[in-house]
């Protein structure tokens, strides 16, 4: 959909927000695909890296996933050797997530595939990243709100899924 048009069929912001994830992750898997980590690994590589030494829980909750699958996630990167458990500094039944040499050199060949993509992208956002940044952020907190409404409206429905 062309910005400033109507939406001739009526859609809900949820469908647009699918279809743009959608479009987001053709652009990322073409930019990507014979690089080192896909763009959702690449995504928890960044979350790790950026955070340089964060819990579990952290990391889930900046990347949006529950609890379990990052930790599925985790699992995956461990038994690479891309990451490992560190010890928490204030609470011994905690650890931090932290990038090996060879996880931070698997992000940085990825980086330069993602960088690649995004300065494209970022030259087709005819307002440049600000904006786009404070309307996106604006609907993920509209989602994290709703979910959060729907899981205490009905806590027995959620509480299997874990995170």
């Amino acid at each position: 959909m062309t910005p400033g048009k109507a939406n001739p069929l009526g859609t809900s912001v949820l469908f647009d927000v699918f279809a743009l994830n959608q479009s987001v992750a053709r652009l990322l898997e073409d930019a990507m695909h014979d690089g080192p980590l896909t763009p959702a690994e690449y995504a928890i590589y960044s979350a790790v890296f950026e955070l340089e030494a964060a819990t579990p829980t952290e990391l889930a909750a900046r990347l949006g996933m529950r609890l379990t699958t990052f930790m599925d996630r985790l699992h995956q990167l461990e038994a690479r050797g891309h990451a490992r458990r560190v010890d928490h500094p204030t609470d011994r039944r905690s650890y931090r997530v932290v990038l090996t040499a060879e996880g931070l050199a698997a992000h940085g060949a990825a980086n330069r595939r993602f960088e690649g993509a995004y300065s494209v992208f970022e030259a087709e956002l005819p307002d440049g990243e600000a904006p786009a940044k404070v309307g996106l952020a604006i609907v993920r907190d509209a989602a994290d709100r709703a979910r959060n409404a729907l899981e205490s409206a009905s806590p027995r429905r959620f509480s299997d899924r874990g995170g």
